[in-house]
């Protein structure tokens, strides 16, 4: 019974270490249109899109960032960091502090999946 134990364990932690893949909410007051022009700027990689969260998920560099808009899941984009930082948004100037979930490189779109709105983020 022990044995068992220790194996259980040991996979809880090796699950914890492979991270999850999450879904962000991204308000409805942002106009599609303008999420994209956004997920351009940061297409090559030479820039980064932060997302504030509360606190960090199970998830880790190389996992994928789901994009939930108006009620569908949208598509991915690849986690390359998560940060505790303060700083100003080069496209709307507003200042930002706390923990973030970084993604950059392309966007891939896939069929849109229905889902019921929430705050912060989800795993998939």
């Amino acid at each position: 019974l022990q044995n068992m134990e220790e194996i259980r364990k040991i996979i809880r932690e090796e699950v914890s270490n492979l991270g999850m893949d999450i879904i962000i909410k991204i308000p409805k007051s942002i106009s599609w249109e303008e999420y994209k022009k956004e997920l351009n700027a940061v297409a090559d990689g030479s820039q980064v899109m932060n997302f504030k969260v509360n606190h960090f998920p199970k998830t880790k560099k190389g996992n994928k960032c789901y994009v939930l808009h108006n009620g569908t899941i949208q598509g991915w984009m690849e986690i390359v960091g998560l940060s505790e930082e303060d700083f100003v948004c080069t496209t709307t100037g507003k200042s930002w502090k706390g923990k973030f979930i970084q993604r950059s490189g392309p966007f891939h779109k896939i069929e849109p999946i229905p889902m019921k709105g929430f705050q912060g983020f989800r795993y998939f």
